[in-house]
This record gives C-alpha cells, structure tokens and sequence, in this order.
C-alpha cells in the first residue's frame, strides 16, 4: 500500500468520525504528498537527462570548429560545436561539396540566426 493509500484510508476514517478539521488536515496533507511525488519525478527525470548528456560529452572529440564521436576515426560525422555547447543538443553538421572544398552547416544554428 502507497502512502497516497494510506492517506485516503486515513482520511475516510475520519470521515466517519465526522471531524471536519482532521479531515481537512489529511486532504492536504495528501495533496502535498502528490506535490512531493511530481516533484520527485521531475528530479528524476533531470537526473536521466544530465546523465546522458555526461555519457554523450565523454565520447565528444573537438576537432576545429566540430564535434566527433570518439570512435569515428575518419571524422566522417560532425556534430555541431555551438548547438553542444549550449544546449547539450547533439546536432549532426550538414556536410557538402563546394567549389573550393567541403562547407559545414547546422541546420539549426542556421534557423535561429535568422
């Protein structure tokens, strides 16, 4: 039985007694359980994230103005510096052949200066 239970148990035992003042104690006391419990999950939640992302940061190579995998050798898939910098957002460059050589370009960075 979950404490939320218990508190409902509590509360219709009062009930029953008929003392208005107790049961209006148990019902927030249950509603600051609830409060407690999202809280609790929210946390949890922002713990995952921070632990991915340090997972993600450990494997994170720079080479010039990129990211790269620590297990892609040949660089061949570049994540974008400023998007990983700033927001832990793991963002893959679009690489393309230009007259004078190979252009990089993110997508995202690219529509938030516009």
């Amino acid at each position: 039985m979950s404490i939320i239970d218990h508190a409902k148990e509590l509360a219709d035992l009062i009930k029953k007694y008929n003392d208005q003042d107790l049961y209006e104690r148990i019902v927030t006391l249950r509603e600051e359980i609830l409060s407690l419990r999202e809280e609790n999950l929210t946390l949890k939640d922002k713990v995952k994230k921070l632990e991915v992302a340090k997972e993600i940061a450990n494997k994170l190579v720079r080479d010039g103005n990129c990211y790269y995998m620590i297990d892609d050798k040949q660089h061949d898939h570049p994540y974008c510096l400023t998007c990983w910098d700033s927001d832990q957002k793991l963002i893959s460059l679009i690489v393309s052949q230009a007259r004078f050589g190979k252009t990089i370009k993110c997508g995202v960075c690219s529509a938030r200066k516009k």
